[in-house]
């Protein structure tokens, strides 16, 4: 691949002209509101968010950029999968492996898992062992359930400790008392070919003097995405499709007027279609998983500015994975099945008129059960102290101060700092500037790994252990305006600088029968990025017209450190043939840290525009660019467009019995770069949608 050239707008000092530049246009100019100017005047109609430092803050306020999903925003996108949903952030790279394994990237080291990027669901961590992932297809989750997502962008350790070195995605559903009658909600169209796609999903919910609930009953199936040649030649028809039968319930018992229950359950059971004719460990077979949860919160309110807030959660996972070989003489299994149960303590507090303060503790045990995976049962005991404090110095300065320890249950632990100052130029333009310190703990996976098959003689991976933690150091500066035409600017250049980055590393096991590199888990790289990226939005004619425009550019790099481990082994076979092993094993690993600059888009945007058209009708539009990408397990992705058009009508009272809309969706209605990842042809879908309430 050829280098790529910095361009010279990407200096440091230039994203700082641009911020200024943007805070300078006449067209843009706010009111001034002078040094008198009260404090409740900072608090305008700017969107408020839980997730930044765990205090409810306006955007300008939050220690990071923050990118909120509203529901007008799901709504108008036309999105069937949650994780398409992260097209809108900026920065933001969403891919699909096959048709039911799609993966959600920030920023640069892009492969199958998110390793790097914590993702809660009502404060509920869905980033599970043993490979640290989010299985986003199983998530007992219909985007109807959602209310709002939060992406923050940017290390969040303080506020969510280890995994969230690059990020957190934080999506939060609708309250029991959001639904009050019964709704059905289905969905027909072509995917893969045919009438491939199809949701059906039933709620039924009630509100009450003391007691909230709602419950939801839904089915989705796919029929996956077509190969184009050569690839459709080895799978010979067998597709990727996939059926998920899921379920969720939520209540609220809300007793008086201090104290507040909420009780949430899921449940997901699907069958995935896997394997292909010319893979001889993966021919053609089903993948059964099932997954549940349990959470509990107690809420107790002690004034206007103070709360206890106490969380429980379990969640378990099982995976069935099984398949003899292509020439039916071994029968191979992948199965795995985790726990983790979670305890937390918050309490938020108001110290003095200009100060508020959130700490806590938390408990986390995991466990996994793999048995291709590791020799015995793992099992994990993690616990973290935090504190948030939020200090306003003066009504236009705020510094925003938090930090995390955390034990990692492997011997380590660890400090994660963050400072952010927030300068409120006026009451609507904002600049911030913050440096943190993260860290993401080893997986289960890539500590204490000895993936084998017995049967087979093969070890494919074999962890050394004694792994560092992922280390970063990020530092950012930021600007968000909010001007009387309806346009807001949300603009933010950063470094970030990642140490000690785990990967794996080739080298040859002894008893190996042919003699081939397998792959241990060590700190193999030092990563950076360095990039501008941000959010326009616009809204007029009473807001009957919406528009959305995310970008970004990121330059990243990478440096090995140290040597190679199959370069310090023991000869393993014959000098000519040890040498040559030895060659290939390092020609990988310098490949990843010459391809590491190409492995997220240099540059993406999005935009999204929404209009009422009348009274009933609305319709959307959505653009999706994404750059040519280098996927870290050897993939190539060209350049991505993709144009999808929403229109909808509504039909009867709005929200109310005999009420409901319907819709039509046509995704990459240009049928432009339909070749994806893995091969995969992403052709023209077409999706008709009804929902009715009764």
């Amino acid at each position: 691949m050829k280098k790529r050239n910095r361009p010279l707008w990407c200096c440091s000092c230039q994203y700082l002209a641009w911020m200024f530049m943007f805070s300078g246009f006449p067209v843009f100019t706010a009111c001034y509101a002078g040094d008198d100017v009260s404090e409740q005047s900072y608090l305008q109609d700017f969107p408020v968010v839980l997730s930044a430092s765990r205090l409810s803050q306006p955007l300008p306020e939050t220690p990071n950029a923050v990118t909120v999903i509203d529901r007008d925003m799901i709504r108008a996108s036309g999105f069937r999968n949650i994780a398409d949903l992260f097209r809108m952030v900026p920065g933001m790279y969403v891919d699909y492996r096959d048709g039911y394994s799609p993966f959600v990237s920030y920023r640069g080291g892009t492969d199958d898992y998110t390793r790097r990027m914590q993702v809660l669901v009502d404060g509920r961590s869905v980033y599970l062992p043993p490979y640290n992932t989010v299985d986003w297809e199983d998530l007992p989750l219909h985007m109807d359930d959602i209310e709002r997502i939060e992406v923050v962008r940017g290390p969040a350790a303080p506020s969510y400790g280890s995994n969230s070195v690059l990020g957190v995605i934080n999506i939060i559903t609708r309250d029991a008392s959001a639904l009050d009658g019964a709704s059905i909600f289905v969905t027909r169209g072509n995917a893969g070919g045919g009438n491939g796609a199809s949701d059906a999903v039933v709620r039924y919910g009630r509100s009450g003097e003391r007691l909230d609930y709602r419950l939801m009953l839904g089915a989705k199936s796919d029929n996956g995405f077509n190969f184009p040649a050569p690839y459709k030649n080895w799978y010979n028809g067998y597709n990727d499709s996939s059926h998920t039968y899921m379920a969720n319930m939520r209540g609220n018992y809300h007793p008086g007027g201090q104290d507040s229950f909420d009780l949430q359950l899921g449940f997901s059971d699907g069958t995935h279609a896997t394997g292909d004719p010319g893979n001889y460990h993966a021919p053609p077979h089903d993948i059964k998983n099932n997954s549940n949860f349990q959470q509990l919160t107690w809420l107790r309110t002690l004034g206007q500015q103070e709360d206890f807030r106490l969380h429980y959660s379990h969640t378990h996972r099982n995976s069935v994975d099984e398949r003899y070989t292509n020439d039916g003489l071994y029968w191979l299994t992948d199965n795995v099945s985790v726990h983790r149960h979670e305890i937390e303590l918050q309490h938020t507090t108001q110290l003095g008129s200009a100060n508020r303060f959130a700490w806590g503790a938390a408990m986390r045990e995991e466990s996994a059960d793999a048995p291709t995976l590791f020799l015995a049962p793992q099992k994990l005991h993690q616990s973290r102290l935090f504190a948030n404090d939020e200090w306003r110095i003066s009504p236009r300065l705020l510094l925003n101060i938090g930090a995390m320890l955390e034990s990692n249950g492997m011997g380590r632990k660890d400090v994660s700092p963050r400072v952010a100052v927030n300068y409120h130029v006026t009451p609507e333009q904002t600049f911030r500037a913050g440096i943190s310190v993260a860290h993401r703990n080893p997986a289960l996976f890539e500590e204490r790994s000895n993936n084998r098959y017995t049967a087979t003689l093969e070890q494919y991976f074999l962890s050394s252990g004694g792994l560092r933690p992922e280390r970063a150091l990020s530092r950012e500066i930021g600007y968000l305006g909010e001007f009387r035409s309806g346009l807001s600017i949300d603009v933010r250049a950063y470094n970030d600088q990642v140490s000690n980055l785990i990967f794996a590393d080739p080298f040859v096991y002894p008893w190996s029968v042919n003699k081939m590199p397998s792959y241990d888990f060590r700190n193999e790289f030092m990563v950076h990025y360095t990039g501008l990226e941000g959010t326009v939005k616009y809204s007029w004619d009473a807001k009957k017209n919406r528009l959305i425009f995310n970008f970004a550019h990121q330059v990243a790099g990478a440096t090995l450190f140290g040597t190679p481990k199959i370069m310090t082994q023991a000869p393993a076979l014959p000098p000519p043939l040890w040498g040559i092993v030895q060659g290939i094993g390092l020609a990988q690993i310098q490949s990843i840290a010459r391809d590491f600059s190409a492995s997220a888009p240099m540059n993406s945007f999005s935009i999204l525009y929404s209009r009422q058209v009348w009274e009933r009708c609305s319709a959307s539009l959505g653009y999706y660019q994404q750059g040519a990408v280098y996927i870290l397990t050897g993939d190539r992705q060209p350049l991505s467009r993709r144009l999808d058009v929403r229109i909808a009508e509504q039909f009867g009272p709005a929200g109310k019995v005999g009420g409901g809309e319907v819709s039509l969706v046509v995704q990459n209605a240009l049928k432009d770069s339909s070749v994806g990842y893995s091969g995969y042809l992403f052709d023209r879908r077409a999706y008709l949608a009804a929902t009715l309430n009764f």
